[in-house]
């Protein structure tokens, strides 16, 4: 479509990314048209049209390269309708779908971010293991009892296998098809009946256009200061000739930018779930109706953040969420916590493709989180910091310090994630004399002087 990319020529973006904002934001029509017509008719007929509508935004996003999701959901349901309930479907519906994905990654990747079916993909891939695991979930506890399931596994577990059409409405519903949400065959099943909806406390379309405005405003300030701070503003000259302090503040502001672009579509695609009901989670104690089910952030926590451990508990909230179940849980029988943490982290590095900059993020994840749970442990058992504790600025000026740290390393944990290529993010470590690592690396060297510094007490004196 022509008029699509003399738009994108105008905001000086892409056409591929034009495409994937108006398809997102066809869901919020797609489900104003379920909420006034679709909602009390049969669960066939809502899946169909979920189906449908996704199909079609699908097609306008991504042409007949749609057809990969609809491949990659019959091959799991033929797994799931010969082997449905046994280990073999889990190992081979995990190794069908990841493979179909990085193949994929294979033929497509460049050496940019890139819009094409494998950004929807990934989010199918994930969706369809999770549901071969529930199936063999809902057998192991009609056959050995409910106590045989994990609470998550209990919540998520399916009786028996899924009908095809219900897998490609899961797959495909316009809500979670582009960028997530992850959510539960399960849950989707009871949202898609007239019962869920009659019983829905009140009206989430307030809730919905709050976020969707929210979404909003995170694109433009993304539009606006990716014309001053640029994706690859780390390999130009400027970031090599402005001072290193500067660099490292400039680096803060460039790492927020660019996390914006992510946080908008999340936010667009979670006001399309909140919109159809979907995201509905309960109410709370205070009366207050809780809209946050398919929250892929938490926006305060993330903007507050004072350790790095509250980045990961408020961002891409959903696939963090998936991993842990799916991933990180399955390998208890390990029985080691580092090698599960390892795999589960390997697996979302792959998960995201081939770049080299992708295992360096997340192994700077690993190396960023052991270090803070070490050092977390030690504050919690630190005599100085019970003193600083009880004077009445010690915490505020604690949390803002703390912030502060995790404004200026973040970014040089997020380098290789946004720059992806050696020869890209190799040079900006460099400018940065290699920061993150002599830090977190060398804390083996020194963690014995920060405990005598902090007056660190002995686990047996840990009050309570």
């Amino acid at each position: 479509m022509g008029w699509i990319k003399d738009i994108a020529d105008q905001l000086g973006g892409t056409e591929d990314a034009l495409r994937l904002l108006i398809g997102q934001l066809l869901g919020y029509p797609v489900m104003m048209i379920y909420r006034w017509m679709i909602y009390e008719r049969s669960q066939t007929v809502q899946q169909l049209y979920f189906f449908l509508t996704g199909l079609a935004a699908g097609v306008l996003v991504l042409g007949t390269d749609v057809l990969h999701g609809i491949y990659a959901v019959v091959g799991t349901y033929l797994i799931l309708t010969v082997l449905g309930g046994t280990v073999a479907s889990v190992i081979i519906s995990f190794l069908f779908n990841f493979s179909y994905l990085l193949v994929g990654y294979w033929f497509t990747e460049s050496d940019d971010y890139d819009i094409c079916w494998t950004m929807p993909h990934c989010i199918i891939c994930l969706r369809l293991i999770g549901v071969t695991f529930d199936v063999y979930d809902g057998k192991r506890a009609s056959e050995q009892g409910q106590e045989v399931l994990s609470k998550d596994q209990s919540k998520s577990a399916i009786a028996e296998a899924p009908g095809i059409l219900q897998m490609l409405s899961h797959s495909f519903f316009i809500g979670g098809y582009f960028v997530g949400p992850q959510f539960g065959l399960k849950k989707y099943n009871e949202f898609t009946t007239a019962s869920y909806h009659n019983n829905l406390p009140g009206s989430p379309v307030s809730y919905a256009v709050k976020r969707m405005l929210i979404g909003f405003l995170y694109m433009s300030v993304h539009l606006v200061g990716s014309m001053y701070i640029p994706a690859r503003w780390p390999t130009t000259a400027h970031y090599n000739e402005i001072g290193f302090f500067k660099r490292i503040f400039f680096l803060g502001l460039w790492c927020k930018i660019i996390l914006y672009k992510y946080l908008c579509f999340w936010l667009l695609s979670e006001g399309v779930c909140i919109l159809s009901g979907l995201s509905f989670n309960g109410v709370k104690d205070n009366g207050k109706i809780d809209w946050k089910g398919c929250a892929n952030v938490k926006l305060g926590r993330l903007e507050t953040s004072s350790r790095f451990g509250h980045l990961i508990e408020s961002f891409n909230i959903n696939t963090n969420g998936w991993a842990a179940a799916y991933v990180y849980k399955r390998l208890k029988f390990m029985n080691n916590r580092m090698i599960s943490q390892l795999c589960t982290l390997l697996f979302l590095a792959v998960w995201h493709g081939f770049h080299s900059g992708y295992l360096v993020t997340f192994f700077n994840e690993f190396i960023v989180m052991n270090f803070e749970k070490r050092l977390m442990d030690m504050l919690d058992r630190s005599e100085r910091m019970d003193q600083l504790m009880k004077h009445p600025a010690g915490e505020p000026v604690l949390k803002f310090l703390c912030w502060l740290w995790v404004f200026f390393f973040m970014p040089l944990c997020f380098i290789p994630f946004s720059l992806l290529t050696v020869d890209r993010y190799v040079p900006a470590y460099a400018s940065t004399y290699f920061l993150l690592y002599v830090f977190y690396l060398s804390w083996p060297l020194w963690i014995s002087q920060l405990k005598a510094l902090l007056k660190v007490k002995p686990k047996s004196d840990k009050k309570d």
